[in-house]
């Protein structure tokens, strides 16, 4: 179901940043779904929710479309956890609605649950800046202390029929931030990982530290998943960019993964040489202009 709100009654400004929003959550949601592939592991209740909005930015409607409402099923150790997730149309510019279900949680040990998600959600959520992931992650090492007293269940082995869906592989280029990379031994973890999922990118030490890396979807997501797990003060991803594999070699903007040594001003050239001037701006906040 859509807002029944014309096009015409908005500011082109204001739908340009509608659209911008919706791009963002809809390249965001593309990712989830190469992490959790498995039938089940996400469910959408609106099926023609992604339609609409795509029409919107394609401007082939004049509606707003309804927010993106989406249930991400964790299996953690032997609880499953029901991620329930609300986008409004202006996320990232506006915090998300999410929240836990637990069967085996009783409703204390699930409000508690819920209290800190919402306490860890309002400390690491930037405006304009998409954070599903981070908060997906943050769930596996902070139920530790509660999980104990929950009642377990057997999770059931996933099915033929479900071992047979297999997603286009898509080709990504993921941007990450770092409060700051100095360790050594990170930073050789660093490439060392995208070397061996043989991704291409590079990696910018120093305060603040950048990563890109860009390849097959699935290695992206396996060398965010390693690098992620390391103790950072903070780390998140800024900025996902989706192809269709058709288009690896058109959008391809890296040959191998290397570590530059690069003052602040030969970086922004070194971004700009590339075509990267917006990301580059859009990392430091420098605004959108080149």
């Amino acid at each position: 179901m859509t807002q029944k709100i014309s096009t015409h009654t908005i500011d082109n400004s204001v739908r340009q940043k509608i659209v911008s929003c919706l791009s963002q959550q809809v390249s965001e949601y593309e990712l989830l779904q190469s992490m959790y592939p498995n039938q089940g592991e996400i469910i959408l209740p609106d099926k023609n929710i992604l339609k609409d909005i795509y029409n919107f930015i394609n401007k082939k409607s004049e509606c707003i479309p309804s927010h993106l409402d989406f249930t991400l099923n964790l299996f953690i150790d032997k609880l499953k956890l029901e991620l329930c997730i609300n986008l409004p149309t202006e996320y990232p510019e506006e915090e998300p609605d999410i929240y836990l279900r637990c069967n085996q949680l009783n409703r204390q040990q699930e409000s508690e649950l819920n209290s800190k998600l919402t306490g860890y959600i309002k400390q690491i959520y930037i405006k304009g800046e998409l954070c599903l992931y981070t908060i997906i992650s943050w769930i596996p090492e902070n139920i530790e202390d509660i999980k104990t007293e929950a009642v377990p269940i057997t999770c059931e082995a996933p099915t033929e029929k479900d071992k047979s869906v297999v997603r286009e592989e898509k080709f990504q280029r993921i941007w990450v931030y770092s409060h700051h990379i100095y360790n050594k031994k990170k930073r050789e973890d660093i490439v060392k990982k995208a070397k061996e999922l043989h991704i291409c990118g590079f990696s910018l030490p120093g305060k603040p530290g950048v990563i890109c890396v860009e390849g097959d979807s699935s290695s992206c997501v396996e060398w965010w998943k390693a690098i992620k797990s390391m103790s950072w003060q903070k780390i998140m991803i800024r900025k996902t960019e989706i192809f269709h594999a058709t288009e690896a070699n058109s959008v391809r903007k890296f040959s191998s993964f290397t570590e530059l040594n690069l003052k602040m001003g030969d970086f922004s050239k070194y971004m700009s040489d590339l075509g990267f001037s917006l990301i580059f701006n859009e990392f430091f906040g420098l605004g959108s202009e080149s």
